[in-house]
């Protein structure tokens, strides 16, 4: 803006100087000679003429001074024609002796670097966001309002008459005058809907949330869990205070934008917990066990390996196992039924029911059906074990999940050593920290064997002809009665135990078969 400069000067002149005007002719007219003085009286000045010589030297000092009084205000008046009269700031700027332009000049000048003084940039992670400085807090200077302001302080000293004028320089002489130009009030708003709200929206990131990926029953940890990741959330509000802090105290530089954690629901560790070992079901298989009862388990392990059961959900061996018949895969192996060893399609799936019954009884799961054998077996203590069958009589074997979560089973015919056997795992919601139990079985009373033994006649002659001959086909043996209870344990401290069963293992007496013909009397 250029400002024309205007003079503040005025009309200022000093009196005419009188002359002597000649009278009509060209003649000046003689000069008018002095009155004598009169001799009478003494040669005294009467006091009216003393009065009109007094009157006419106050008239003439009179003169002189204001003479001197307005030359002196005029002469103040010219030093500052055209320019600022001292004493006179505008934002600190003296502006004493600049012209009206170069004082707006200066003002605008000062104004500009005050709005630009301040710049703050919003970094995270290494990149820039965005450069935040006054404008974007909507703090600017309204340059119409600086020339007015600009204008007003030029007055001072430039209005008025002489003595107006130096009436103003005097008093600033004794008081400066301070002028400063005005900033728009801040407001966040461009700053919280233009920067930070796009900011904050690219910089979220959501939790994730751990999960089971998958379950692999031959793989050696049998589950793939996808691990959680932290998300990421700017606190706007935060970082706004910042901001106004920071542009309060006028401090620059950059700021780095720090986002508060979002931390996912479900972590590893607690999907873990909801998969751990519960418990492992061993039973050894004898060397003497057949390639077919040894198929016969692995075939119904393979029916229970890689089972999951929900929460409530009952299993029951025969339906996940099906009928043991050779269209399903089963073979010809040694069986017992009723006692008595057979040969049958399925021989060995008992071992396996068994180890899943000791399996699902460690896991603390609820085993509404089971039964045991009648007669001893080689790999588990009477009272552990559980027998099943499909044909005429179904036995069964029956758990529930009455866990509060899902049941993962595992079953493997594995080797230990040089031998096989068979192991069963269930991993499920945790039992607790440093919770496990164990089976426990005590024979609580003996049954003595029957002393009169059992004659059967041998009809058929399968084993004895006559009546004198007698054949042992069954050695009779004691029985018992054993009590199964089911331990807690914590940190290795037996804390409970619990009752699972009462299994009588019956006495037998001694079995002969004898014959039926009497025998024929010779002469010899």
């Amino acid at each position: 803006m250029n400002f024309q400069e205007q003079g503040y000067r005025g009309d200022y002149g000093f009196p005419e100087t009188q002359t002597t005007t000649a009278p009509a002719g060209g003649q000046l007219a003689a000069p008018r000679q002095p009155r004598r003085r009169n001799d009478r009286g003494g040669g005294k000045v009467s006091p009216g003429r003393l009065f009109l010589c007094f009157a006419a030297l106050v008239i003439v000092g009179a003169g002189i001074w204001f003479g001197l009084k307005w030359y002196r205000a005029w002469s103040a008046a010219e030093k500052y024609s055209g320019v600022f009269i001292d004493n006179i700031y505008i934002d600190g700027i003296p502006m004493g002796g600049k012209t009206l332009q170069q004082g707006y000049d200066a003002v605008v000048s000062s104004v500009a670097k005050r709005q630009n003084s301040w710049a703050l940039d919003l970094v995270y992670n290494g990149h820039l966001y965005f450069t935040v400085n006054y404008e974007t807090l909507g703090i600017h200077t309204d340059l119409v309002k600086v020339e007015s302001l600009v204008r007003n302080a030029y007055a001072l000293g430039h209005t008025g008459s002489v003595f107006d004028i130096e009436s103003d320089i005097l008093a600033l002489a004794k008081e400066p005058y301070s002028l400063y130009t005005t900033q728009s009030q801040m407001s966040t708003d461009y700053l919280d809907s233009m920067v930070l709200a796009p900011i904050a929206e690219d910089m979220y990131m959501a939790p994730r949330d751990a999960y089971l990926a998958s379950f692999d029953p031959d793989a050696p940890d049998p589950f793939t869990i996808s691990p959680e990741a932290n998300g990421r959330r700017l606190d706007t509000s935060t970082i706004r205070d910042q901001i106004l802090t920071l542009a309060g105290e006028g401090t620059s530089g950059a700021l780095q934008l720090i986002p508060e954690t979002l931390y996912p629901n479900v972590t590893t560790a607690d999907i873990r917990s909801q998969v751990t070992l519960l418990s492992t079901g061993v039973t050894p298989i004898s060397t003497s066990s057949t390639d077919n009862r040894n198929n016969n388990i692995r075939l119904a392990f393979s029916r229970f390996n890689g089972l999951v059961v929900k929460s409530g959900d009952s299993v029951s061996f025969n339906a996940v196992v099906g009928e043991r018949n050779k269209a399903n895969g089963f073979l010809d192996a040694v069986e017992y039924v009723y006692n008595l060893p057979v040969t049958g399609v399925g021989g060995g799936v008992c071992q396996a029911s068994t180890t899943i019954y000791k399996a699902a009884l460690c896991a603390n799961l609820k085993v509404t059906k089971r039964e045991p054998h009648s007669e001893l077996v080689s790999y588990t203590v009477f009272g552990q074990d559980a027998t099943v069958y499909w044909g005429g009589r179904k036995i069964d074997l029956v758990f529930v999940n009455n866990s509060l979560g899902n049941i993962y089973i595992t079953a493997h015919v594995q080797k230990n050593g040089g031998n096989l056997e068979c192991v069963v795992r269930i991993y499920g919601r945790s039992l607790g920290d440093g919770v496990y139990y164990t089976l426990e079985t005590q024979t609580v009373e003996e049954i003595p064997k029957p002393e009169i033994p059992e004659y059967v006649k041998d009809i058929k002659q399968l084993y004895v002809t006559y009546t004198d001959e007698e054949f042992l086909d069954r050695a009779g043996h004691d029985g018992f009665i054993n009590e199964t209870y089911l331990q807690r344990w914590e940190n290795g401290i037996l804390v409970g135990s619990t009752l699972v069963s009462r299994d009588t293992y019956e006495a037998v007496t001694d079995r002969y078969y004898v014959g039926v013909k009497v025998p024929e009397i010779t002469d010899e």
